[in-house]
């Protein structure tokens, strides 16, 4: 005979569930709505940030492709005919470090090839691809760690680079030779991407083509804003100076307001990993504790099928805490 205290206490944990997933659902909503401002006004700028670099002229765009892919002449002129490679090629530059492609592609081989032969060892079965395709992964994935440290450390010394370039304008230095005065007084990476930009306006380049390339070395928005007030000066006049001050006042105050939200947000983000981690974490120790347990996941085939059900809606979880907990400024 059922139990009517039961019946009653999976009445109200079925209602309080339904409570918490529509206010989750109404909470997620208003934030995607609230950013969807933020996420136009970003597509309009890279936009006609793009617009203006498929409106120079092929001699202008030489910068792209400068450099090596590989220490070999040969193997560079090689490795040249695919052009999925430019990617890469851009890629490591943001970096800052002394890489070529060509080692970059001979690690994630190598990487690959490594995973394979664990997965083998192991005997993972079907799972061996799959630890060959992360290992491979793992050169590129180094590479994308690098260059958010870098292009991190960039976002934070440009408003000082800004008014060090506004000073020395002020000053009546040429545009390369403010370049140059950054360059010099400037910490590093900041100081590297200026003094490039220096030596390319010094030696023969036209000031659009090294803004650009500037911008296009260095992929923030903070820097793209920077190109284009320095492009839309030279088409249409003014003080430059005080547009670079100005443009230096906004990017503290963006960065002020990342910060704070930033900090106010803590919560929800450390809500948010131990929330994903927790299941992870519950079924490492119930394998160490009974590591029969949980065989009815991937032996049962009932129990497989729940298992792929859990691990699609882990990962939309996953996805949904990060889209609520991130927001754009």
């Amino acid at each position: 005979m059922m139990d009517v205290g039961n019946l009653d206490l999976w009445g109200y944990l079925i209602l309080i569930s339904g409570f918490l997933g529509l206010f989750g659902l109404i909470e997620f909503t208003l934030l995607l709505v609230g950013n969807r401002k933020a996420v136009a006004h970003s597509k309009r700028f890279k936009f006609r940030f793009n617009s203006l670099m498929d409106g120079m002229p092929a001699p202008e765009k030489g910068w792209i492709k400068k450099g090596a892919y590989a220490k070999s002449p040969e193997l560079d002129v090689w490795l040249k005919q695919f052009p999925r490679l430019e990617f890469l090629y851009l890629l490591i530059g943001t970096t800052g470090r002394k890489i070529t492609v060509a080692q970059v592609l001979v690690t994630t081989v190598a990487m690959g090839i490594l995973g394979l032969v664990v997965g083998i060892i192991l005997k993972l079965g079907i799972f061996t691809p799959l630890l060959g395709m992360m290992g491979g992964a793992i050169p590129v994935g180094i590479l994308r760690y690098w260059r958010k440290q870098r292009m991190a450390k960039i976002e934070e010394q440009l408003p000082d680079a800004l008014d060090t370039l506004a000073q020395s304008l002020r000053a009546g230095h040429a545009f390369s030779g403010a370049f140059r005065m950054v360059a010099q007084q400037s910490p590093e990476p900041i100081a590297t991407e200026f003094r490039i930009t220096s030596d390319e306006v010094t030696f023969g380049a036209s000031v659009r083509e090294g803004v650009l390339g500037l911008a296009q070395r260095v992929e923030l928005v903070d820097m793209r804003y920077f190109a284009l007030t320095v492009l839309i000066q030279l088409d249409t006049g003014g003080s430059l100076s005080q547009l670079l001050i100005d443009l230096a006042r906004l990017m503290r105050e963006r960065h002020k307001l990342r910060r704070t939200i930033r900090v106010l947000s803590a919560e929800g983000r450390v809500s948010a990993w131990i929330l994903s981690l927790l299941p992870l974490g519950f079924g490492l120790l119930m394998s160490l504790i009974s590591p029969g347990y949980l065989s009815y996941f991937w032996t049962d085939p009932m129990g497989i099928i729940l298992t792929k059900v859990m691990a699609g809606q882990f990962i939309l979880g996953a996805v949904w805490m990060r889209s609520i907990t991130q927001i754009k400024v």
